[in-house]
């Protein structure tokens, strides 16, 4: 059997705020913090190189400056700006072209008087020049989707009041217009998809009408936000969809994939309604604007489950819907899972997601009441987000399922909750990794067989007795070719360094795989 090897080999270059006293040019990029609350952001921008950017303290009337630094793929600074942006906006979106970044921010908490909550920076990825556009969408929300078409650059969003839109920003005449708000009923956007086959975005909304009638309603629009098709995707009996994502498979024909759960009854409130569990995976085939049949697939008669799930809970989850006959999914497993948009290779689509769950302890403190008794009392603090398992689903262009696979996540644990796992495809095989603790993960599959299992490469840092005492908010993402971005904050301990023996830096590693 051929053996495989990954190897992840750390490229890096100094940071010009940096200073080290050595002729030889280093390898690693830092950047002195004062804590990891810093708000540093990387934004890979393939084979034109990649943009780093964070708020400063330094304010002037209604704004505060941000920093842009811009790095070539041999990480050179290119060039840097400083640019005004709106007080309290904070980073949300971004979205680049062939000459530009997009940059959304958002002021969630603004007020009903202010004229402005959001701001979208064009950036000129050459030379740094910029230009701002403002607007006003609905405050106490969250962009899910964000995009750009033409003139226009749209936007989908949710509020906390189970209401969502999608809005669009003309950069002709700098005007926010709503395309697309369902109205007097609950919803909850999904997926934004630019389809270049066909010159058009896509929205998809998530809706609840009543207790027995909830859909998943897709809207097309051309790239003027005009409305071209909208139609519905019904659930089958028992279950009702969760998040999903589409893509294009070519001649106007789409795919939907996103998960799903089993009702405990025939019917269901708002409340539970918009709840995140799932029990599985469903697909389905748009072809002409019309459904095809939806394909579901619950989490228990996946093919690769043990070994990177609990195994317990997967064989007692089993073992009853063995005995359940036709009720056996009401036995099923139940995750929140973070969809990955849907990649389409060869005519073979490419599912990914991540599960995790909310992990908490339990702290007990007595009191005396008036009369000197013990009371124990007890409340829940939260951790954080604990991941667990990556699920890689492959299925064709019918959406019927070919394999499945996944990727064990070990001891991961964060308050931050975004995609972490990078898929990556060479040749026949892919390559599942992250970066969390100052270590890379990394497994190879080949369709639904493991060829490497998982291992761990450590990050190098800047010197050879550097020690890395803790590492967080780390993150990892696609940058070119075969070339990844690796990011996060790292304490550092040397002893080497008398006046400067430990260390708190943000750091970027150019990461490659061969």
């Amino acid at each position: 059997m051929k053996k495989y090897q990954i190897i992840f080999i750390f490229i890096f270059s100094l940071f010009s705020m940096f200073i080290m006293g050595q002729g030889d040019p280093l390898l690693r990029v830092e950047l002195e913090a004062g804590s990891d609350a810093a708000s540093y952001k990387v934004v890979p921008l393939g084979e034109k190189g990649v943009l780093l950017f964070y708020q400063t303290n330094i304010t002037e009337d209604d704004y505060k400056f941000w920093i842009f630094v811009m790095y070539d793929k041999l990480m050179h600074e290119r060039w840097r700006k400083e640019v005004p942006v709106y007080n309290d906006m904070l980073f949300s979106k971004s979205k680049f072209t062939d000459e530009s970044v997009f940059l959304l921010v958002y002021d969630m908490e603004s007020k009903k008087t202010e004229q402005y909550n959001y701001q979208i920076l064009k950036i000129n990825i050459k030379d740094g020049n910029y230009e701002i556009f403002s607007g006003k969408v609905p405050g106490y929300a969250s962009f899910v989707g964000f995009d750009i078409a033409g003139d226009n650059i749209f936007a989908g969003m949710n509020s906390n009041k189970n209401h969502s839109g999608i809005y669009s920003l003309n950069t002709i005449s700098k005007e926010t217009t709503t395309v697309s708000e369902p109205a007097d009923m609950n919803s909850r956007f999904e997926a934004l998809y630019l389809d270049t086959s066909t010159n058009t975005v896509v929205g998809i909304f998530n809706i609840y009408e009543s207790k027995n009638r909830y859909y998943l309603q897709i809207e097309e629009f051309d790239y003027s936000g005009e409305k071209i098709n909208s139609f519905k995707v019904l659930p089958g009996d028992g279950k009702k969809f969760n998040s999903c994502k589409i893509a294009s498979i070519g001649n106007n024909d789409w795919i939907i994939t996103g998960s799903y759960d089993v009702l405990s009854g025939k019917s269901i409130n708002e409340k539970q309604y918009f709840d995140t569990g799932s029990s599985g995976f469903f697909s389905v085939r748009i072809e002409d604007n019309i459904p095809g049949q939806v394909n579901y697939y619950n989490f228990i008669n996946l093919e690769n489950n043990t070994g990177y799930l609990k195994s317990r809970e997967v064989l007692e989850a089993k073992n009853k819907a063995s005995k359940a006959g036709d009720n056996e999914e009401k036995y099923s497993l139940d995750f929140d899972l973070l969809l990955h948009n849907i990649i389409v290779k060869d005519s073979v689509i490419y599912f990914i997601s991540e599960a995790y769950y909310e992990e908490y302890h339990t702290v007990t403190s007595t009191y005396y009441d008036f009369y000197g008794r013990m009371v124990p009392t007890s409340y829940s603090v939260f951790d954080g987000y604990r991941y667990f398992n990556t699920y890689i689903l492959c299925f064709d262009t019918k959406g019927e399922k070919i394999w499945d696979n996944g990727m064990e996540i070990m001891n991961l644990l964060s308050y931050d909750l975004f995609p972490r796992v990078v898929v990556y495809f060479d040749n026949n095989d892919v390559v599942l990794s992250y970066n969390y603790d100052g270590k890379i993960a990394a497994k190879i599959i080949k369709n639904s067989k493991v060829v490497e299992g998982v291992d761990y490469f450590p990050i190098e840092t800047s010197y050879i007795k550097d020690k890395v005492v803790s590492d967080t908010k780390s993150q990892m993402e696609y940058w070119y070719d075969h070339y990844f971005i690796a990011y996060g904050f790292q304490t550092i301990r040397n002893n080497a360094f008398v006046s400067n023996s430990k260390r708190l830096v943000f750091y970027i590693n150019k990461v490659v795989y061969k």
